[in-house]
């Protein structure tokens, strides 16, 4: 446990039994104010789109309405949020938002307010793409080289990676052995796609090869094709973990020329652009997110660490510079820029906790208060004393400090399992097609020793398993 907290500068609650996740986070000056300020955007599993503009305010006058510019209800669950250079005729910024069956982009406007209730911020639509397969993550980039424009890639469950060219759809490619999915991040620096395979080891396809591969609607016909083919889909460089990796991220503004970072479930891996280890760090706890960034000293790379104690960690490199206590376990971090400071922490939870803070250095000064110091009168003390013996004498010998055991119970319950399962199953599935469900008859006896007026018998079981009839009302014993 750290001595310090995370001083909070802005925070909220949002919503009532949402869920978010690692991508339902991302901050950026979506509506293109030129300020320099960055917005809060969140997403959550349920559909709901909020972007907010946290500013400093009193504890007193704080309401979360004051900060909040939009809250849009969508109709699919959101999976992930970005914000970057979408349109193909606008340099401007626009947001992101990844649905399980389809991608929106949309541009996010503010309108000066006449009456001090301030601006009003509207959400426009600009195009979207509906998905063949079920999505699981994306990334995004000037891919091939391109300047003034970004494109997406969207990784499938299904292991397949779908670019888009703004408006367009440009080709996928399925992933050789693929099992599950993994994180996906891109690197401008060697221009490839960096991805964590089911058999724990990392993988990097440049995006050229990815472009001259074999196109193919189905993994099958992707399978066939390269054999029959020179243009299989081949890894530039694999590297083997040993565990799950939980996020990779490849800063881009980072003092080291080449960096590659991967979090694991156990470590904090540090690459190369060609796939060696530059360094790894052993963790002692379990971490839920992670966020490299620049360092001020030069040739380091600091890390910011959440983990599941409700713990944020500084590392830089891998040393421990800082720790702070959080008020829950972060599920996505990002650093951000408002206008009253610099360099805020946002941190998001999985229940909707969202928290703008910074490093704080006020220890907790709380200390016992001293006990006021009394003369002890021994002869009071052994006068005590010797009352209490007394009083323990006395109710060791009134009564056995082991209870005797009644010679009969006053009710017995006894419930007897057939050992095969019906012959024919009672149970049906309506839904099903009154598919039969395997059920086996339970017997159960009865017996008291005093008269009992109609009682009722309830039968209860653990999940998935289940009963017929779980209320029984019995005749009079």
């Amino acid at each position: 446990m750290s001595l310090f907290k995370a001083r909070d500068w802005w925070s909220a609650v949002l919503g009532e039994g949402e869920e978010f996740d690692q991508g339902c986070l991302c901050v950026g000056d979506v509506d293109n104010s030129g300020s320099g300020c960055d917005k809060v955007v969140v997403g959550s599993y349920m559909g709901m789109l909020r972007i907010f503009a946290p500013h400093a305010s009193k504890p007193a006058e704080q309401t979360v309405a004051d900060a909040q510019l939009l809250e849009v209800q969508l109709r699919d669950p959101i999976i992930q949020v970005e914000v970057g250079k979408f349109v193909s005729c606008s340099e401007l910024l626009h947001l992101a938002v990844l649905h399980p069956r389809k991608l929106s982009v949309y541009a996010v406007s503010g309108t000066a307010g006449n009456v001090e209730h301030g601006d009003q911020y509207q959400l426009r639509l600009v195009y979207e793409h509906n998905l063949q397969r079920t999505a699981c993550n994306m990334t995004y980039g000037p891919f091939g080289g391109v300047t003034g424009h970004h494109f997406i890639c969207i990784q499938s469950m299904d292991g397949m990676l779908m670019f888009f060219e703004q408006e367009s759809y440009a080709f996928g490619r399925f992933l050789p052995g693929f099992l599950l999915p993994g994180p996906l991040c891109y690197c401008a620096r060697t221009d490839s796609f960096i991805t964590v395979s089911s058999t724990r080891q990392v993988e990097c396809y440049r995006y050229e090869t990815l472009a001259v591969a074999t196109d193919a609607d189905t993994r099958q016909d992707s399978e066939q094709q390269s054999k029959s083919s020179g243009k299989r889909l081949t890894a530039e460089w694999l590297l083997v973990l040993g565990e799950q990796a939980l996020d990779i991220y490849v800063p881009s503004a980072s003092p080291m020329a080449s960096s590659i970072f991967v979090l694991g479930e156990r470590n904090l891996f540090c690459l190369r652009d060609s796939g060696q280890i530059r360094f790894m760090k052993k963790l002692e706890y379990n971490p839920s997110c992670f966020l490299p960034y620049a360092s001020v000293s030069e040739g380091t790379t600091n890390v910011l660490l959440g983990n599941h104690n409700n713990m944020l960690l500084v590392y830089q490199d891998t040393t421990l510079k800082w720790a702070a206590q959080l008020s829950c376990v972060p599920v996505a971090v990002r650093v951000a820029n408002f206008l009253e400071l610099k360099g805020l922490v946002v941190t998001l939870s999985s229940e909707g906790h969202l928290q703008c803070s910074y490093m704080g250095t006020d220890p907790s000064f709380f200390t016992a208060p001293k006990v006021e110091a009394r003369e002890v009168n021994y002869d009071e003390v052994d006068a005590e004393m010797k009352a209490l013996h007394k009083v323990i004498r006395e109710a060791t010998k009134n009564q056995d400090i082991i209870p005797k055991a009644e010679a009969e119970d006053d009710l017995t319950v006894t419930a007897i399992v057939s050992s095969s399962l019906d012959d024919v199953s009672v149970p049906l599935i309506l839904e099903m097609n009154d598919m039969a469900v395997p059920s086996v008859k339970v017997k159960i006896k009865v017996s008291c020793r005093s008269a009992l007026q109609s009682p009722k018998l309830s039968v209860c079981v653990q999940p998935p398993l289940a009963v017929t009839q779980d209320q029984f009302v019995l005749d009079s014993l």
